[in-house]
């Protein structure tokens, strides 16, 4: 039978999974090499024996492809092209390193050009709404986001879905993360790996929302 991992499985990889071996890390969890392997590329994540090679697991990642995707426009100037892509990272990454290289990489942006990532009003709303999610305040950031208008990729449905996950309300969460969804499938796969929807990915009737099978 195939490892069944827990939330629990998955905080403690995220936080310890460098600094043990492959082969430890599959003796703790009761699991073969080769799930093992399997579970850490689906995470992104490196051994301290640099199992699994470097790449698994990127196509699963949209934060990661996100983030190489800001730097090769960082590197062309493309600064709001940049911003868009490093402030996504921000927002849906649940690993605090990526997270602090992209906005390291959003500042530097602002001292380039003169200011905030330029984009127009509704960049400018996403980047403060996401700046306030960041910093705890979940209201202002839900203001920010019911304001806008338009929503064509999905981004701002997508932050109200985890604002409102983060305060538990549940109906609400899904509710906006089904709109995410159906605007840009992507958002699927993002929502698989984010920590802010893990009680609702544990519940069935939400499965589809997440890419999983209906138990």
């Amino acid at each position: 039978m195939a490892k069944s991992w827990t939330d629990q499985d998955t905080n403690y990889l995220k936080r310890y999974a460098r600094t043990k071996t492959l082969s430890a890390l599959a003796a703790r969890f009761e699991a073969s090499d080769d799930e093992m392997r399997a579970r850490l590329a689906t995470l992104g994540l490196m051994t301290k024996d640099g199992q699994p090679r470097r790449g698994a697991g990127i196509a699963d990642d949209p934060e990661m492809g996100d983030y190489e995707k800001g730097i090769q426009a960082l590197g062309g100037g493309k600064y709001d092209a940049a911003a868009k892509l490093f402030t996504r990272v921000v927002e849906a990454s649940d690993r605090p390193e990526l997270a602090a290289r992209a906005r390291q990489h959003l500042a530097a942006i602002a001292r380039l050009t003169g200011g905030p990532p330029a984009g127009g009003d509704q960049e400018d709303a996403f980047t403060r709404a996401v700046f306030e999610r960041n910093r705890g305040d979940y209201a202002a950031a839900l203001a920010l986001v019911q304001a806008q208008k338009r929503d064509d990729d999905g981004r701002f449905a997508y932050l109200a879905a985890s604002l409102h996950a983060l305060a538990d309300r549940e109906a609400e969460a899904v509710e906006a993360l089904r709109r995410a969804v159906e605007r840009d499938p992507t958002n699927r796969v993002r929502a698989f790996h984010d920590q802010d929807f893990a009680a609702l990915r544990r519940k069935r009737d939400y499965a589809h929302l997440f890419g999983l099978a209906q138990r």
